[in-house]
């Protein structure tokens, strides 16, 4: 879930007219050094990539056997499912009647109620595809974490290795040492149309969902944050100024040159670890601590047997984690992920451009240093850096069995319990085929949130197909117009 304030191309009519070009050379400034030159000669490797040249990303890990593949996948669909039941439990039983009935009342009050149904449902979300999948989290800033951001409003910018970032979010907010805080997200606004969770997010959650326009953003978000303020309603507000995630298709190989020539641009060395963040947005989000609260800038590593995932941006090792990654971890290969925070300090006055792209360089060569030290094989090194979240083990078990019983107890109320367990089976089948419809399309598990990896399938397929067409169109013309000429 990624924020959307502006983009690449609309700060440079260059880099916007670039994009134009159906060649895609991924090249680095002339004057780099030497770990430059090695990106460069990976980004040379990777030139014009996409999945179908590189082929597909295996769903649970290299050289696993069919048998190992298939348990882990249902047993990951079976996690979504799950995931999308809980939800739509809550969401109807628990949030609808009160944005229905309380809302018009009192925001305060409805606000606080829904913190409290936020806390509620929280440890479903994270119970099946983290704990128990036997992913751990670690932080080299702990005191820092524990006695500043979780004091007041706080403002988390975090490079947007992965495609559960709002996962580690709320796992993070939901800790009670000190205290257990709401959390929120400036996201796409594609994401409150998607099924279940984005609703939940939407009518429970009020996140902050962004059309990638500052014009047409600003207001909304303002309105947002303002709200919260009126009400009293504290949160950790998360997002990722990056905007967007890439994989190796050929727009996204587009997008990362696009951001590498931003830096030479901007005479800083292209970044090869991260992409270029979007600083219009945060002269207005910085009203979310303007009652007090603290900005800290995040720098997040995944980590799989030793190995870096969200490594270099054109490296065929790179693997954009996901809900089914995580899930994965239960056949074996648990995905660790470690977080470091830097405090900062900007207003809306602030150059923020100037900080955010000097704070991109800082992750950059941190997720460089990390990526090393991993490669050298000192991974005990690195870890002993970041000491461990205590995970809330028991706790999530017993809201995840909760759930379980209030479904049943519900159901069997109304008689339903039957079809109730034959819709569960055929939203399994139904998710199951939806991903790996998905992932026979683009090569690559992209489910940040449910349906979202066969979903974005047919609207990529849709969108190549209408730039083709349109492609096609001013070929002709042109011809046209040529022929005319003649």
């Amino acid at each position: 879930m990624a924020p959307s304030i502006d983009s690449p191309n609309r700060r440079s009519p260059r880099l916007a007219k670039k994009e134009q070009s159906s060649t895609i050379p991924i090249k680095s400034n002339k004057n780099s050094t030497s770990h430059s030159a090695a990106s460069a000669a990976g980004a040379a490797a990777a030139k014009g990539g996409t999945f179908g040249s590189m082929g597909r990303k295996p769903l649970v890990g290299e050289n696993v056997g069919y048998v190992k593949t298939a348990l882990v996948m249902a047993y990951s669909h079976l996690c979504v499912t799950l995931l999308c039941v809980n939800v739509i439990f809550d969401l109807v039983i628990y949030g609808l009647p009160a944005y229905i009935f309380l809302l018009p009342l009192s925001k305060s009050f409805f606000r606080r109620y829904m913190t409290a149904l936020i806390n509620y449902t929280t440890p479903i979300v994270f119970n099946l595809p983290m704990i128990l999948s036997g992913t751990t989290l670690h932080c080299d800033s702990m005191d820092y974490y524990e006695n500043k951001v979780k004091a007041a409003n706080s403002l988390m910018l975090a490079n947007h290795g992965s495609r559960i970032d709002w996962m580690i979010g709320m796992y993070v907010g939901y800790i009670e040492k000190p205290v257990r805080v709401r959390v929120g997200f400036v996201c796409e606004k594609v994401i409150k149309y998607m099924p279940f969770i984005g609703w939940y997010r939407n009518v429970i959650c009020e996140d902050v969902f962004v059309d990638r326009s500052f014009k047409l953003d600003k207001i909304n978000i303002s309105t947002n944050l303002n709200d919260f303020h009126d009400s009293g309603t504290e949160r950790m507000l998360y997002l990722s100024p990056e905007g967007v995630v890439v994989d190796f298709a050929e727009r996204d190989m587009q997008y990362m040159q696009n951001c590498r020539d931003f830096c030479q641009e901007y005479g800083m060395e292209p970044f090869d670890y991260v992409l270029t963040p979007r600083y219009k947005g945060q002269t207005i989000l910085v009203e979310h601590i303007a009652k007090g609260g603290t900005i800290t800038s995040i720098c997040t590593a995944f980590v799989r047997d030793g190995k870096l995932l969200n490594c270099e941006m054109w490296s065929k090792e790179r693997v954009v984690a996901d809900i089914y990654s995580l899930c994965a971890g239960l056949g074996g290969s648990p995905v660790d992920i470690y977080i470091n925070l830097e405090e900062m300090h900007f207003t809306a006055e602030s150059d923020i451009k100037t900080i955010m792209m000097k704070d991109y360089e800082r992750k950059d060569k941190l997720l460089r240093e990390w990526h090393t030290m991993l490669k050298e094989g000192r991974f005990e090194e690195f870890k002993a850096r970041f000491p461990p979240f205590v995970p809330h083990f028991w706790n999530a078990q017993f809201i995840q069995t909760l759930h379980g019983v209030q479904f049943y107890v519900l159901t069997s109320l109304l008689g339903i319990w039957e079809p109730a367990v034959k819709f569960i089976f055929g939203f399994f089948l139904f998710i199951s085929i939806s991903h790996t419809f998905g992932w026979l399309m683009n090569g690559t598990s992209m489910e940040s949130v449910p349906f979202e990896t066969g979903i974005k399938a047919v609207l990529m397929r849709l969108f190549a197909k209408f730039s083709k067409h349109k492609e096609d169109k001013k070929r002709k013309a042109a011809a046209a117009a040529a022929a005319k000429r003649d």
